[in-house]
This record gives structure tokens, sequence and C-alpha cells, in this order.
């Protein structure tokens, strides 16, 4: 108790300093907790299955004759066939994600998270029904079941067991499907791969196609297998050539296309997993390691703080451990007296950082787009604790040994006073300090350079004022497009109207293809495909380099390509390309035009082969239409009212190409926003401690300074003199930031 009173007497005395002590490492605290709670967060993805250790995803390795590649897709009859082949597996589910518009009465929305799923989907997960029999809930074609938040959007308090519902989606005449509703299940957490607003039964795919269970090369579903206890995944994949060779081997040889399967652990597909065809969006492992080291830097910068705060007291303190000595205190009481010390202040910043943790989680969870109801857990609280006290202990460990060796003799004859240790080792931590804070703001340039780059990269195509109307599968729409069209033409604000299967930006299926190389070799490769109309390429402005576009009078047997397409197929120039053979699906056609390479897909990934094939004008799920930019907001509305004049019963939803676009680089945003966040912190830190080293030396050369001036020293030439170390420090800390960070954000690149 006695040492205690000592503490908070000796830190009350040094209020400044013990104040920019406890701020610079609550801030650090600060920064840690709210990292480490988004790193949990993300490390915790699926884990809350209670089978997650014995549930894989299947995934494909494909070699064609130009091209290698993974996706996130198998074909509908891989399930069933590996469990009837393999008893290491207990049971397999399938999945497929859609959108499409749902309607009850009056009330009609856009779902994003409707996922078809085999009956199993209840005994290999764990989303428990709360109305419904999981035995029962998805074995009928066209059943579904709720998310509670999905029912109460459509019944409210009504009880909607038993009740049928309209989805556009699986109905072949374009009018809606009836579905009737078989359970309700709590909403999923949003820590998953893939999350959910209504669960339809796979089984409704398959009265669709009825020779699904045939199609091995319809590479769209997602199998997941739930293996047995005991199981070892690795021994059960060196079967799976064979499984390969015994349903796929013949179709393989004859489209020269190799096909290999291995398990992906559930837990990984999160954070590890960046293939084709992905079922969501996922993040990355780099991103959690980054994220985590600017914690620990910033928390580095604080602790550095501390040293230097601590050590350049210890010259106004060094005739209180003098006078201790002379009264017989051991270096171990001393050691253990600035430990005591330490640890007090660390327990002080520990309350406040836990304070600012609370006030600033709305803003935190709001700048990562993450919805974790509360950053506090148990775990997080007994990582930071005891993360705190190590930092006290640590912190304070230098300057404690420091300050208790000194000698006796040295300190009451004023002698220590001329030593340069300390002074040495200030200025590195100083170096130290600002170079971790330099690299931080190099970062942060590199990653704003590198999302303005995104923003303004040329794609290949206009994506400015284009506005995309989705269809959804609404029959009225498809079949009233031509009026529709005439209609919005008739705006002279409005310059071109396109109609598509698919979008563009958003990823693009792709084909089996059989052609011809420049040498007139036959080859089996893949391709991706883009299905529109005669209007697409004015609609987009994508430049036409080689032959012509599509004309009313074409059929579907006639192909545009990109460049990409002509270099990897080997036909040379693209004039050379025109009237290539293609053949696809059964389908044989040629190519009559050549496009310029433009992204439709993620900037993350290369430009590939694309073809753009005519689309049947009664069947496309978009709209995409070139707008004037002068007013916007008039051109809007006229669309609006002409879509309720021919299509009063179907549901408009709209966006901007360019802000669909925007979305796809979520984790960039996410990075910028985070460093933007916390990089200005570590300044804080880091000029808290110069202020404080400032302070102090000032104090310390009052009697200097005062001399100066009757000398003549002006109050700036005295300013220049306290400065220039300091500047110098901060260059040198350049030469040391600057190269290392240049090499991180080269391979973030």
């Amino acid at each position: 108790m006695n040492n205690l009173k000592i503490v908070f007497r000796t830190l009350w005395r040094a209020k400044v300093y013990t104040a920019l002590n406890i701020l610079g490492l609550a801030i650090g605290l600060t920064c840690v907790s709210l990292i480490a709670a988004w790193s949990l967060h993300e490390l915790s993805y699926d884990r809350f299955h209670s089978k997650k250790d014995r549930i894989f995803r299947v995934i494909s390795r494909v070699t064609s004759e130009s091209e290698t590649f993974e996706q996130a897709v198998t074909s509908p009859p891989m399930a069933a066939a590996m469990k009837q082949d393999f008893p290491e597996i207990q049971n397999t589910v399938r999945l497929d994600m859609n959108d499409c518009i749902v309607r009850y009465g009056r009330k009609q929305f856009e779902e994003d998270g409707v996922l078809f799923a085999d009956q199993s989907f209840f005994e290999v997960f764990d989303y428990p029904l709360i109305q419904g029999d999981i035995t029962t809930a998805l074995h009928e074609p066209y059943s579904i079941v709720l998310t509670e938040s999905t029912a109460r959007k459509y019944f409210g308090s009504e009880n909607p067991l038993g009740k049928t519902m309209t989805l556009y989606l699986y109905d072949p005449d374009g009018q809606g499907a009836p579905y009737k509703i078989t359970g309700i299940t709590p909403d999923p957490p949003q820590n998953a791969h893939f999350t959910f607003t209504i669960i339809g039964s796979f089984s409704t795919y398959e009265t669709v196609a009825e020779d699904a269970e045939s199609r091995w090369f319809e590479n769209d579903y997602y199998t997941y297998l739930l293996l047995r206890k005991d199981t070892d995944p690795d021994v059960l994949m060196r079967k799976f050539p064979d499984f390969a060779e015994r349903y796929m081997g013949k179709e393989m040889r004859e489209k020269s296309m190799l096909y290999s399967f291995t398990l992906q652990p559930l837990v990984d597909i999160y954070l590890h997993s960046h293939m084709r065809h992905e079922i969501k969006e996922n993040s990355r492992m780099s991103t959690v390691y980054i994220f985590v080291t600017i914690g620990l830097f910033v928390l580095l910068l604080a602790c550095i703080n501390y040293i230097n705060l601590a050590t350049a007291r210890s010259l106004g303190r060094a005739k209180e451990v003098g006078v201790k000595k002379v009264l017989g205190a051991g270096k171990s009481q001393l050691i253990r007296q600035f430990l005591v010390e330490s640890t007090t202040m660390a327990g002080g910043s520990f309350v406040l950082a836990m304070l600012l943790v609370e006030l600033l989680q709305p803003v935190f969870l709001n700048l990562t787009g993450k919805n974790f109801n509360n950053v506090f857990s148990f775990d997080l609280l007994l990582l930071i604790l005891g993360l705190t006290l190590l930092v006290g202990m640590l912190s304070g460990l230098y300057p404690a040994f420091f300050i208790s060796s000194f000698r006796t003799q040295e300190i009451l004859k004023g002698d220590f006073k001329s030593s340069t240790s300390g002074i040495l080792m200030r200025k590195g931590l100083i170096i130290v300090q600002f170079a971790i804070a330099i690299a931080l703001i190099t970062g942060i340039a590199v990653v704003k350079l590198q999302v303005d780059y995104i923003q303004n990269k040329n794609l290949g195509f206009d994506k400015d004022a284009i506005l995309t109307l989705k269809v959804s599968g609404f029959a009225e729409v498809q079949k009233g497009i031509e009026p529709f069209r005439a209609e919005l033409l008739s705006n002279n604000t409005i310059h071109a109207v396109s109609v598509s299967r698919g979008s563009i930006g958003s990823g693009l299926d792709s084909r089996y293809l059989e052609t011809m190389d420049g040498s007139g070799k036959t080859i089996s490769t893949t391709i991706f495909l883009h299905r529109a109309d005669s209007n697409f390429l004015d609609a987009y402005g994508i430049p036409l380099i080689a032959g012509r576009n599509f004309t009313q009078a074409d059929s579907q047997d006639v192909y545009l390509v990109n460049e990409a397409a002509v270099q990897r197929f080997g036909w040379g120039e693209p004039n050379q390309a025109l009237n290539k053979p293609i053949k696809t699906e059964g389908t044989e056609g040629r190519v009559i035009g050549v496009v310029k390479d433009f992204h439709f897909a993620t900037l993350q990934q290369a430009i590939a082969p694309v073809m753009i094939q005519l689309t049947n004008h009664n069947v496309f799920s978009n709209i995409s239409i070139r707008l004037e930019t002068t007013d916007l907001a008039g051109t809007i509305g006229s669309i609006e009212r002409v879509w309720q004049q021919y299509f009063p019963d179907a549901l408009l939803q709209y966006s901007f190409l360019d802000d669909r676009l925007d979305q796809q680089y979520q984790q960039e945003r996410l990075f910028r926003n985070i460093l933007t966040a916390f990089v200005p912190l570590s300044l804080v830190i880091a000029c808290l401690g110069i202020f404080g080293i400032a302070a102090f030396n000032t104090r310390s050369r009052t009697k200097e300074i005062g001399i100066r001036k009757v000398l003549g020293a002006t109050a700036s030439g005295i300013l220049l003199m306290f400065s220039k170390d300091f500047i110098k420090l901060v260059l040198m800390a350049n030469i040391f930031a600057v190269p290392i960070a240049y090499y991180i954000m080269n391979k973030w690149l």
C-alpha cells in the first residue's frame, strides 16, 4: 500500500508526463482492441458449425489445351455419385445461389440470397428450424424455408407456414412459380462464407432439368461433403482420379479437357479461396496479417513513447534514486517501484482504452462494413488485459533497470548528466518510432493511389452514365421490350438501349469451345460468354476493330470475340480471326467481328478470351441504357414512367453501372479506410513522445536558454536549435522507412 501511495504521488507530481504516457498507450490499446475484434471476427467464419472439421467443399481444376484454372463449382450429379462410391462420405449437399423477385400479395422485393439446397442441408450445416420439420422441409419441389426477418418482411405477425409465395425462378413461362413455405429458420450468422434469406428445394431444379443427373460438364453448383469421423481427407482425395475417369473419362478425352477434384476445408474458404465462381466474394488472410501488423505497430509506438518519456525523466529523478540508495534501498526495490509505476499507468490506459473502444465502436463497424453486435467479448477482454500487463511490464523494464543502475557516487556528484547512453537510446527509439509512422503514411498513400487508379482506369468501355435495369425473369418485360425500347429512344437524353443475359463487370459464365488455331489444328478449350443484342457495342462504347457488328437479320450462330481470344487461339491479326469456326454446346458458328479488349470481370483478373453471342430477343436478364448526364434525375423519372406504362406489374430495379463496379473493390476501400483511421493515430502517438521529450529538454536547458538570450540569441534561433536535432532524426527515419514501405506495398500491389 505504501508503494502505491508513493507511485501515485510520483505520477501526480509529473502530471504532464503521466497524461502523455496514459493517453499514448490508451490510443495504442484502442487501435489493437478494434483491430483484434475485427481480426477475431474474420477468423471466426464458419466455425459455428458443430461438424466444421468434417465438412469439405469439392473444387475442380480444369486443364484445357490453352489454359488451366480452378473453380469452386461442380456438376449436379457429383454429390450423389460420390456418396454412392465412397463409404467415407456420410452425407452430401448441393447449393445453388440466386437472386430473384419474390412476391406475396401486393408486396414484392428482390431477394439477393435465394439459396437452393438438398434436403440434407440441415443435416450437414447447423441451421435449425423454428417451424417445420428438417427431414421434410426441402423434400418436395417448389418448397421454401424463410429466415425470420424475411418472414416478417412479407407476413408481419402472420404465421407464414403452409402459405404460398411467387418466385420468378425456375418458372419456364416467366410468369413466376408458386412456392410453398415449409419452414422458418433463424437469420443465419453473418460470419459464414455464404448467407441466405430464402432456402429453396434443389429438387425444383431437377424438375426443370430432367437430365440433371447426366450433366457432368454443367459446372454451376457447389458440392459439400460431410465425412465420417476419423476419415482422412487426403486418403479420400487419392481416389478422385479414378472417380473422374469412371464418370467423365470418355467425354474428357473427346473434349481434350482434364478435370481433377480436391477437397477444401469449410473453415478455409472465407480467407483462403479466390477461384472462379465463388459463391460470394471472400476476404484474404493477407488482409488480416496486415491489419494485425498495423495494430502491433501502433502499440509498439506507444511502448516506445513510454520508454522515451521514462528515460528522459530519469535525469530529473537521478537525485531521488541517489537519496534512496543512500538510505538503503536496494536495486530490486527500485526496479519494483518503477515497474509498479509502469503497470499502474498501463492500467489507467486500459480503462481509458476500453471507454474509447465503446465510444468508437459504431464508427469502427461502419468503417469496416461489419455488423457484429459487440466489439467486446470475454476472450478479447482477456487478450487486451493480458497485453496491457505485458506492455506495462515490458515498457517499464528498460527504464527500471536503466534508472536503478545509476551509481550513487556519480548521481550525487552530478556526473550522470553528462552521460550519452540515455540520449543515444532515446534518439534510436525516436528513429524507430518515426520510421513506423512514415512507413504507414507511405502505405496509405499507395493504397489511395491504387483506389484512385481503380476508379479512373480505362476498362475498355465507357462505364459512366449507364443505367442498368434488372429484368428478373418477368415475361411481360421480355415480350414487350421493343415498344419499350422505342419509347425510351424517343427521349433525346437517351442514346442507346441494349438487352443482355448477364452483366459486364461482375464476371461471366464460361463455355466449352472447339475451334481452329492459326495452323488449322482443332483445339478444345473454354471461353467466357456474353449474350447481348446488336446495340451492346454502342451502349458500352466498345470499339469494333475488325469485321462487323450484329444485325437484326443474324441468327445465334455468329460471334464477336475480343483481342485476347485472337491471341490465345493463335489467329494472328484480328482480320485473320474472321470466319474462324466456333462450336459450342452443339451449335456450330463463326466469328464475324473482333472487339477491343475490355474488363468484363474485376481488375484483379487479367482480361481473358470472351465471345459475344447474339441473344434471343425474348430471353434476357438486363437492360442497359446510356443516358445524357445533364439531367439524370429527370431522365430517370422519365424511364420510371415509361416502365410503369408498359410493365405495371413488374418491379423496377435499377442501378448505375459505375456504382456496381465500385462495389467490387470493397477490400481495397476497407484497407484504405482502416489505414486512414489508424495512421493519424500513430502520428499522434509519435508526436506525443516528441512533445514530451522536447518539453523536458527545454526544461532541463532553462539556464542555457537564459544565457543564450543574454548573449543576443533570438527566439527563432533557439527554436531552430531545438528543432534541428529532431529534423535530423526524422530524416534518418525516412532512410529506413521508405525502402521497407516500398517493398511491402509493392508486394501488396
